[in-house]
């Protein structure tokens, strides 16, 4: 285990992180994510300088700049980079981390990946941004300087990586000490159904009152998702403990699952095998998601 983390913003969150390093034999590293006390980051400050240079350029109403600018550069992404940094230091030094992390557990869970996918995005466009934008001639847009290109895949290399991390219970603990009351119960819950689209659970629930901790099932020791060759099909399996196929929405979106509940998303990359496969019964039982896929004869012609 490389980090607990302790999120759910309880006012009691401080005491739970002492009370979780001391419990930990190994004299982990404690730290604290916040991100006033600690500055920006490289790739958040190469990235917004030039974001700042094209939506002054494209001349667009206030709250157009500041919707985009919130959906590309949440205001929580420079204590998710250094978390992420943190993480990969932990890795390198063979030490742990614990730490509390002062963000929304929702966004803590969904940010990640959101944000790496949009970064990546941008990466093909910026990097043909010549062959792509300028023969098209929209207005006088500056074109990105080199670090704008590092930042983006820096970037989205991070967050990738963060949000593996986040969704693999051997490398992070995730413990929720919520407030008392509606929120904390709201947090709580948000927190299991994101965690479980990851394939994973919380780790313990610390109530306010430093008493009570709930120590909670273990994800599943199974490793998924895994792939099953079964005759002529496939069988995809993906963890997802606790939902029931009920409440559960699933969409392929081209090469990718969108796996949805109690109005929470995550996206799941099909195995490249399986891309050029289609869907033909879907089910969930015990807390896995059992995909039964057939090569598409448009692309895989028989005989």
């Amino acid at each position: 285990m490389r980090a607990h983390l302790v999120v759910g913003g309880g006012e009691h969150a401080a005491t739970v992180t002492d009370r979780v390093a001391a419990s930990i034999p190994l004299r982990p590293a404690v730290r604290s994510h916040r991100a006033a006390a600690e500055g920006s980051d490289p790739v958040l400050e190469a990235i917004a300088h030039y974001l700042d240079r094209l939506l002054a350029a494209l001349d667009l109403p206030a709250p157009v700049v500041a919707d985009l600018v919130g959906r590309l550069l949440p205001a929580e992404l420079a204590t998710l980079l250094r978390l992420a940094r943190s993480l990969d230091q932990a890795e390198v030094d063979d030490h742990g981390i614990v730490a509390t992390v002062d963000i929304e557990v929702a966004r803590l869970l969904d940010l990640p990946q959101r944000v790496a996918r949009a970064f990546a995005a941008f990466v093909p466009v910026v990097a043909r941004w010549e062959v792509l934008v300028a023969p098209e001639g929209v207005g006088n847009l500056p074109a990105p300087e080199p670090p704008v290109l590092t930042a983006l895949r820096e970037g989205a290399d991070l967050l990738e990586r963060l949000d593996a991390a986040l969704a693999d219970p051997e490398v992070t603990a995730v413990h929720l000490a919520p407030p008392d009351g509606p929120v904390g119960a709201a947090r709580r819950a948000d927190a299991e159904v994101l965690l479980a689209l990851m394939g994973r659970t919380l780790t313990a629930v610390h109530p306010g009152g430093g008493s009570g901790v709930e120590h909670l099932p273990a994800s599943p020791t199974e490793d998924l998702p895994s792939l099953e060759r079964r005759g002529e099909e496939w069988l995809l399996h993906i963890g997802l403990p606790g939902v029931r196929a009920a409440d559960l929405d699933l969409v392929r979106h081209d090469d990718e699952l969108v796996l949805g509940c109690a109005g929470r998303t995550r996206r799941v990359l099909l195995p490249s095998v399986l891309r050029r496969c289609d869907i033909g019964r879907a089910g969930v039982a015990a807390g896995v998601l059992t995909l039964t896929m057939t090569p598409d004869e448009r692309v895989w012609p028989r005989g």
